[in-house]
């Protein structure tokens, strides 16, 4: 991503949180703040791990369908950095723009063998968030509930075309696998809400998933406290109360991206020391079979 991009995705997080600053105050985007103590944190990191490492089997899945093979402990690597990655810097993108750039020299078909199986990885779980958000919308708003579904057939299609081939049994484990990092990521936007002492509205937390799971801005900042404050009114919450929350999930979602700091770190690491092999993030160039 050029830096013109990257100053247009910054750009856009700070516009949507000055719009929502202006719709609710910066009070409540303040108050999310207090989600931070010694339980919510360690509970962060323990679903991100259960999140990182339901991604990281489906990573070892659809790399191996494509040829490379790798063991689960590189992919739990290679996510960790991933997730970092796409949480910190403009786009939402630039971890698996990272882990196509790793894997561009194996699989059958170079790099377009590792596209397809970020696609797949990546699009399967968003599948199941606008899936989710269309049906908790329907009683909220039809159009909303509409477009979430149209996003969900979308990425299911393409998510479809990245297994096509793969014997049904993977397919199922990718899936499934999906089902546990979103009910992680679930969890622990529910424990935001009752760690901030206001009401825990599942439908909050899946539009808010939903929403930052889209590749705009920086970390979701900003489209998901926006998208949040939006359904407000129609689940009987105030405004405020759904951005402090979405605020907090957010600071909680980046602590669970933390770990990655150490997978980059040890790529960095081994990158120094073994020039011919700079393309790793989390551990040695991988060999097709």
């Amino acid at each position: 991503m050029t830096w013109t991009k990257r100053a247009l995705m910054l750009a856009i997080t700070v516009a949507l949180l000055v719009l929502t600053v202006r719709v609710v105050g910066a009070q409540a985007l303040v108050d999310g703040w207090k989600v931070l103590n010694v339980w919510t944190v360690l509970a962060a990191l323990a679903c991100g791990f259960i999140m990182t490492g339901a991604q990281a089997l489906r990573w070892t899945l659809l790399l191996a369908h494509r040829g490379t093979s790798i063991t689960w402990s590189r992919a739990l690597a290679d996510c960790y950095s991933s997730s970092l990655l796409n949480m910190v810097l403009p786009g939402g993108l630039g971890g698996d723009v990272a882990r196509v750039a790793v894997y561009r020299h194996t699989g059958a078909k170079k790099w377009l063998s590792p596209v397809a199986a970020v696609g797949a990885e990546r699009l399967s779980t968003t599948t199941l968030l606008f899936a989710t958000a269309s049906l908790s919308l329907i009683d909220v708003s039809g159009r909303l509930a509409l477009m979430a579904a149209a996003v969900a057939v979308t990425t299911l299609a393409i998510s479809v075309c990245g297994m096509r081939g793969m014997d049904w049994r993977r397919s199922f484990a990718i899936w499934l696998s999906s089902v546990l990092g979103m009910a992680a990521l679930f969890v622990l936007f529910l424990i935001a809400m009752a760690a901030l002492g206001g009401p825990v509205v599942p439908v909050l937390a899946v539009v808010g998933l939903a929403a930052m799971s889209i590749p705009i801005g920086v970390g979701g900042w900003g489209v998901r406290e926006l998208s949040v404050s939006l359904i407000a009114a129609g689940i009987s919450v105030s405004m405020e109360t759904a951005v402090t929350a979405s605020t907090g999930y957010g600071l909680l979602a980046v602590i669970s991206t933390l770990p990655g700091i150490v997978t980059v770190w040890t790529a960095g690491t081994r990158q120094k020391r073994a020039p011919t092999c700079s393309d790793s993030v989390a551990n040695e160039q991988p060999k097709p079979d």
